[in-house]
C-alpha cells in the first residue's frame, strides 16, 4: 500500500517535467506559425495544468476514502466490542434476576417463571407435576454452633445434593434462608414424587464435612401434586406450604404429601380458621373441667381445663384436631390467652363462692405459647389480677412437646416454677427419652399416660411401668397424677403403689363450670355431715 501511494505522489512531478520539454519545442515553432497558430498553442499549453489539478484532486479523494474506510473499520470494531460487553452485562443481570447467588440454583422468580412456562406447553393426559418445599431442620443451630460460613457451606452442599437426584426436566431453587423448592415434572403418578423426595432426604442426611467437622442435617418436606391438565399454580404453592407445616408438626425430618384426603382436611381447616377470625371466642369455645382427686380419699383437689369447640359447624371437632390447626395457622396465641383468662377467672370465682381455697387448675399450654418471650409475665399478671396463689395454677404440656421444644420453654417454665407455679408433664412415658428430660425439665408433677393405666390390672408389664414411674417421681420429689382411671381395680392398685392423684371416668367425666361447682358443694356437704 505504501509503494502504491508513493507512485501516485510522483505523477504530478512527471507531468510538470513533461510540460517543460514541450514548452521549449513550442517556442521554435511559434516563430514560423502565423497569428492563428499562436492562439492554438496558448490553448494547448493550459492542458497539462488542468490534468495535474484533476490528478491531485483524485488523490485527495482517494486518501480521504482510505481514511474513512479505516475509521469505519475502527468504529465497527468498537461497536462489536461494546455489543459483546453489553451481552455480558445482560447475562450477568439475568443471572442476578433468576439465580440464587449463594447456591447457584434458581430463585423464587425463576421457579415461578419455570412453572408458568411449563403450564403453557402441551402435555399428555394423566401427567402430574409436584412442587415440594424442603426445610433444613434447626438450621439456626448450625449457624450458632459452627458459624455463618458453615451455614452457607451447608446450603451450597444441600443444593448440590438435591440437584444430583433430579432429572433433566426437574428444577431446584432456593426460596429463602433455608427453604428449597423442588419441581418434579412429567410424573406418571403422585407416588413417584414421594420416592424421589425420599432419595433426596437420604442423601442430605449424610454428614457434611466443614473444617474437619461433620455436620449432620435433616430436612422436613411438604409436597403437593396436581394433574397438569388442571394445574393451578397459586393453589400448588399454597398446598405445598401447608404440607410443609403439617410435616414439621408431625415430626421434624418427615414428609407430608397432599392427597385427596388431605385436600378435604385443608378445606375443613379453612372453615375452622374462618370462624375463629370472624366470631367471638365465647361463641366458639367453652372450657370443661375434669376433676383430679386425691387417691387416698377420692376428694376433689383440682381439675384439668379442657378446651371444647361448641360452634355449630363443624360439630365433631375435638381438641386433638383443633390444637394442631391453631398452631399451624398461628391462632394458638389468641386462643391460648382466652383459655388462660377464662380458667383464671373461673378459679377465682370458685375460691370466692365455694370457700375452697387450695383448689387448683391444670391448664394445657402449647409449646408455641412458651416460645413467646412475655408468656411468664402474662401468667404472673393474671395471677395478680385475679388474686390467685401461684401454687393453685399448674401449666400442663405433653412430654413429647416438652422434648421437642425444651430449650425454648425451659427458661419460661423455670421462672414460673421459682415463683411457685406448678408445671405438669402430661402423657409421661410416651416420650423417647423420658428420664433424661425429666431430669432437666423444671416439672413439679408427672401425669402417667392412660395407655399404661388402662391395662395395668391385666398386663404385668404396664403395672411395672406405672410402679416405676411412681417410684422415680417420689425419688425426685414430684407429685404423680394417673390418667384414665376407669374402674375400682385400677384405683386400688394405684393407691397401693403410692400414687398421689387420679383422674378418669371412675371419678367423673369432664364437667362444665356449673356442674363442677355442684360437685364441690356436694363434697362439702358430705364432709359436714360426716
Amino acid at each position: 500500500m505504501t509503494s502504491l501511494l508513493h507512485a501516485f505522489a510522483l505523477v504530478p512531478v512527471y507531468l510538470l517535467a513533461g510540460y517543460s520539454n514541450t514548452a521549449s519545442a513550442q517556442t521554435t515553432l511559434a516563430s514560423v506559425n502565423d497569428a492563428g497558430s499562436s492562439s492554438l498553442a496558448n490553448s494547448t499549453s493550459t492542458y497539462p495544468l488542468a490534468l495535474s489539478a484533476s490528478v491531485i484532486a483524485a488523490l485527495i479523494l482517494f486518501f480521504i476514502a482510505i481514511k474513512l474506510k479505516r475509521s469505519n473499520r475502527s468504529l465497527q470494531h468498537q461497536l462489536q466490542k461494546a455489543e459483546g460487553k453489553l451481552s455480558e452485562k445482560q447475562l450477568q443481570l439475568n443471572n442476578l434476576v433468576s439465580v440464587d447467588q449463594l447456591t447457584g440454583t434458581a430463585n423464587r422468580k425463576a421457579i415461578t417463571t419455570f412453572l408458568s412456562d411449563f403450564q403453557k406447553q402441551p402435555h399428555a393426559d394423566g401427567e402430574f407435576i409436584a412442587l415440594a418445599i424442603l426445610d433444613i431442620d434447626y438450621f439456626q443451630r448450625i449457624n450458632d454452633a459452627f458459624g455463618y460460613f458453615a451455614g452457607d457451606a451447608v446450603l451450597k452442599e444441600v443444593a448440590q445434593r438435591i440437584d444430583s437426584e433430579l432429572r433433566d426436566e426437574d428444577l431446584v431453587g432456593r426460596l429463602n434462608a433455608n427453604h428449597f423448592a423442588i419441581v418434579l415434572c412429567n410424573l406418571i403418578a403422585p407416588k413417584t414424587a414421594e420416592g424421589i423426595i425420599h432419595r433426596i432426604q437420604n442423601i442430605i442426611a449424610e454428614p457434611i464435612l466443614f473444617n474437619d467437622a461433620d455436620i449432620n442435617v435433616t430436612c422436613s418436606v411438604g409436597a403437593a401434586v396436581q394433574e397438569v391438565a388442571t394445574l393451578d399454580l397459586a393453589e400448588l404453592f399454597k398446598l405445598s406450604e401447608q404440607a410443609l407445616l403439617q410435616a414439621k408438626h408431625n415430626q421434624r425430618g418427615s414428609i407430608f404429601l397432599f392427597s385427596e384426603h388431605a385436600q378435604v382436611a385443608l378445606s375443613r381447616q379453612r372453615q375452622i380458621i374462618n370462624q375463629l377470625r370472624e366470631r367471638n371466642f365465647d361463641e366458639l369455645f367453652q372450657l370443661a373441667y375434669q376433676p383430679i382427686v386425691a387417691i387416698s380419699d377420692r376428694s376433689i383437689v383440682g381439675c384439668e381445663c379442657l378446651l371444647r369447640w361448641v360452634a355449630d359447624s363443624p360439630m365433631d371437632l375435638d381438641t386433638s384436631e383443633l390444637m394442631p390447626i391453631l398452631e399451624m395457622y398461628g391462632d394458638i396465641h389468641a386462643v391460648g390467652e382466652w383459655v388462660l383468662e377464662t380458667s383464671f377467672r373461673q378459679l377465682a370465682s370458685w375460691h370466692n363462692e365455694l370457700d375452697c381455697s387450695g383448689l387448683f387448675v391444670s391448664i394445657n399450654v402449647s409449646a408455641i405459647q412458651l416460645e413467646a418471650s412475655e408468656f411468664a409475665e402474662k401468667i404472673v399478671a393474671l395471677a395478680e389480677t385475679h388474686d390467685i396463689s401461684p401454687r393453685d395454677i399448674s401449666l400442663e404440656l405433653t412430654e413429647t412437646v416438652a422434648i421437642k421444644h425444651l430449650e425454648a420453654g425451659r427458661k419460661q417454665l423455670a421462672l414460673l416454677r421459682n415463683l411457685g407455679f406448678g408445671v405438669s408433664l402430661d402423657d409421661f412415658g410416651t416420650g423417647y427419652s423420658s428420664l433424661q428430660y425429666l431430669k432437666s425439665m423444671p416439672a413439679s408433677t408427672i401425669k402417667i399416660d392412660q395407655a399404661f393405666v388402662r391395662e395395668m390390672n391385666n398386663d404385668s408389664r404396664d403395672a411395672a411401668i406405672v410402679d416405676s414411674a411412681i417410684n422415680i417421681a417420689q425419688a425426685l420429689g414430684l407429685n404423680v397424677v394417673a390418667e384414665g382411671i376407669d374402674n375400682a381395680e385400677q384405683h386400688k392398685l394405684l393407691k397401693s403403689a403410692g400414687c398421689n392423684y387420679g383422674q378418669g371416668y371412675y371419678y367423673a367425666r369432664p364437667l362444665d363450670a356449673f356442674q363442677f361447682a355442684g360437685a364441690i358443694s356436694r363434697e362439702h356437704k358430705l364432709r359436714l355431715s360426716g
